[in-house]
């Protein structure tokens, strides 16, 4: 297990020759205040000039004390929709989950969510001013409406993406599931079951799995899984073992960079093919980035950096 919090770091799984590669961007828990709302555009060009195919931002693009309002969802879109390089978004509990909160302007959070369907999850396709083909569970498999669970396939990796939203993901710790969470979790579970199947067909290297809640996977390794969490960690467990490749969960929600190995098999030893990331986060405007190899001992290569304005001042879409 490696842990890393603090910038400026790279990561790797093995050391090896280079061979071709391609190379994303993480990010998430941003922009919060008006401090990153104003250096966004800035923060996002040099992410993009980092030589990244496409951002992904693991959710929460905005504080939990912000309303839920069209207009700000609105200004986001207009932020992410401008990135030089496509860009794919995960939603995250300040964006629908928590709307209901009275800082939030108490709206329904699942009117909350379709608003973010609209806006930000385009049919068969990232945001950006340069656009990525992406699958969608909502096209991709009969009765689903989770058009913000996404699948896309590049290099030698294969990615999907969850709507499973920090901190519990709606479901608590007892009582009866929600229904909401139960069809919620079912989707999830079967977008993750394809996402993993097209990847083994595929014969991709890695496989890419993000959301924007930390599912505590310590605890499920513990013997006490968060119920809200427990199916899914069940599943990629079982999913990683089977999967010949290298699997790589990525997340936000705790706002501190973490780099680590910390999920075990079923015979209780640690997944050595399995790595999580949880990316930066306000106030901390860093991103983390992961380039892919399809050739060599190293699959994955892993670098984080720190965010400074540019001398040129705040740059507005």
């Amino acid at each position: 297990m490696r842990r890393l919090l603090a910038a400026g770091v790279a990561w790797m799984l093995a050391s090896g020759a280079m061979a071709s590669e391609f190379a994303f961007a993480l990010i998430g828990d941003v922009p919060y205040n008006r401090f990153e709302r104003r250096w966004f555009a800035d923060y996002l060009a040099k992410v993009a000039a980092d030589d990244v195919t496409f951002v992904l931002h693991v959710g929460d693009i905005k504080s939990g004390g912000e309303p839920c309002s069209d207009a700000v969802f609105d200004d986001r879109l207009a932020l992410f929709d401008a990135s030089p390089v496509p860009f794919v978004l995960v939603p995250g509990d300040n964006d629908w989950s928590d709307c209901d909160r009275l800082a939030a302007g108490r709206y329904d959070p699942l009117e909350r969510l379709d608003a973010l369907r609209a806006r930000f999850f385009p049919a068969g396709s990232s945001l950006g001013l340069q656009r990525m083909a992406v699958a969608s569970q909502a096209d991709s498999m009969a009765g689903s409406s989770y058009r913000e669970n996404r699948m896309w396939h590049h290099g030698a990796a294969s990615f999907v993406t969850l709507n499973v939203p920090g901190p519990s993901n709606r479901r608590g710790r007892g009582g009866p599931a929600p229904a909401e969470f139960v069809a919620r979790n079912r989707a999830n579970l079967a977008w993750l079951a394809r996402g993993f199947a097209e990847a083994t067909v595929r014969g991709s290297r890695v496989m890419v799995v993000a959301m924007q809640a930390n599912p505590w996977i310590e605890d499920f390794v513990d013997g006490d899984p968060h119920p809200g969490y427990a199916d899914l960690l069940s599943a990629l467990r079982a999913h990683t073992e089977a999967f010949a490749g290298e699997v790589l969960l990525l997340h936000g929600d705790q706002h501190r960079l973490t780099i680590d190995q910390p999920m075990t098999g079923r015979d209780g030893r640690p997944l050595a093919r399995f790595t999580r990331v949880q990316c930066f986060g306000s106030p901390l405007m860093g991103w983390v980035r992961i380039a892919v190899r399809d050739g060599g001992p190293a699959a994955l290569a892993i670098e984080a950096h720190g965010y400074s304005p540019s001398p040129a001042g705040a740059v507005q879409p």
